[in-house]
């Protein structure tokens, strides 16, 4: 059998990127052709002052601007040693947590969800109009946190290397609380929404990668794996080999071990199956009512770990919110020095590498930065690879929407994946 598919440009995704798919008798060729250019973001920060880290690198994304602030912020923090104060961690998190609810709420109400109804667009069906309030009221409710403690949805621009640049208004947070617990008591529902959904048989045995810390992790951890992985974060970034492809503008990172190199898995699936004992009992309880089974295998059920996240994240947003009183110490004092660091934190996709060398006077010498979408495209393309497998046989159409579909249900930032090229 010879036959190619080829999808010009993927819908629902962020970001422009095609797939390339090549049968000939027994071997299946997969190539996820990402073809938007280049943007040289480690070379634009090199010879400037530390805190532009922070601001620059937030502009690669507007749906995950955080966790490009966290990654840098924390780094450059390691560098000088400064160890902020638990409010300035706290209100860091409670970011986290809107973020991944934003986030999570566009790709799981329209971009992926629609894909289960059979529809084009979340906006094609009367009967799911619903289902795209709920996630969009969610989405509000992030996108707002956001603003009250960056200034701004996207783009936030309140944060520093030692704190942040202005006071954060605690009123008006503590003012959320009603509406944040009406919403998560709706993701609890939507939980079961979810564990409802129609999702295709067969899956690949994967290598399951993130942060592992004393809570569901976000800012701080070790790195983890379902298969024994347990290092540093330096010592992680000294595994990934990245590989520049002849038909993507994106690098492919596997993970070196014993002289092979891996695909893993990074993002909220991975997240879940590593450190579900770290969320609270009444959302496990919802999950096992659910009918949920953890592990979670099958990337196309990647929607049921994404509401399951936001449902925490908004449970977690509730705590922080209630448990910040006023903060007497906005930002830590900066001493500069040498120095260089790697800091790891989970974007909604999953894991964000950042490495920074610095001068004695604070400027940048070098800049690393490892998205999360350029780690999984090794194993987005081994999925596909395994779908075409299965499914062979299809008429090209129906082939194509299960590809575009499982593409989608790794919510890929296209736009992240492609940086400094070799």
């Amino acid at each position: 059998m010879n036959r190619v598919i080829k999808i010009d440009y993927l819908s629902r995704i962020e970001g422009e990127s095609g797939v390339y798919i090549e049968i000939k008798d027994d071997s299946i060729n997969v190539e996820m052709r990402v073809f938007e250019a280049p943007r040289f973001f480690e070379s634009f920060l090199k010879g400037r002052p530390f805190q532009d880290a922070i601001d620059f690198t937030a502009r690669i994304c507007g749906i995950c601007p955080v966790a490009y602030q966290m990654s840098s912020v924390h780094a450059i923090e390691r560098i000088f040693g400064i160890q902020v104060d638990k409010p300035i961690r706290d209100l860091r998190r409670l970011m986290y947590c809107a973020e991944w609810i934003s986030s999570h709420s566009l790709n799981v109400y329209m971009l992926h969800g629609p894909d289960f109804y059979g529809l084009e667009s979340a906006w094609a069906g009367k009967e799911y109009l619903p289902i795209l309030k709920k996630g969009l009221s969610f989405k509000r409710l992030g996108d707002e946190i956001l603003t009250i403690i960056g200034g701004r949805a996207i783009h936030p621009v309140h944060i520093k290397v030692g704190g942040f640049f202005r006071a954060i208004d605690l009123n008006h947070l503590k003012g959320l609380i009603p509406s944040l617990q009406r919403a998560y008591e709706d993701s609890l529902k939507e939980i079961k929404w979810v564990s409802t959904l129609r999702f295709q048989r067969g899956y690949n045995e994967k290598v399951y990668v993130s942060l592992r810390h004393d809570e569901y992790p976000m800012n701080y951890g070790s790195v983890i794996s379902n298969k024994g992985l347990n290092v540093s974060m330096e010592g992680f970034l000294g595994m990934i080999e990245e590989r520049q492809m002849v038909y993507s503008t994106a690098l492919h990172s596997k993970i070196k071990k014993d002289g092979d190199l891996q695909p893993y898995l990074l993002g909220p699936l991975a997240r879940l199956n590593n450190n579900y004992m770290c969320l609270p009992d009444e959302i496990r309880d919802v999950i096992a009512a659910s009918g949920i089974n953890i592990p979670i295998s099958g990337m196309d059920k990647g929607i049921i770990a994404r509401v399951i996240e936001i449902a925490y994240a908004l449970y977690e947003s509730i705590k922080l919110i209630k448990g910040l009183d006023d903060i007497n110490v906005l930002s830590k004092e900066v001493q500069l020095c040498s120095g260089s660091a790697t800091w790891i934190t989970e974007a909604p996709r999953g894991m964000l590498i950042h490495h920074y060398e610095l001068d004695d006077t604070g400027k940048i010498l070098n800049c690393r930065i490892i998205p999360p979408t350029s780690q999984n495209l090794a194993a987005m393309e081994m999925d596909i690879r395994h779908l075409v497998e299965l499914n062979k046989n299809l008429d090209k159409t129906r082939l194509k929407g299960l590809i575009s579909s499982l593409i989608r249900s790794f919510d890929p930032c296209i736009s992240c994946s492609v940086h400094l090229l070799n």
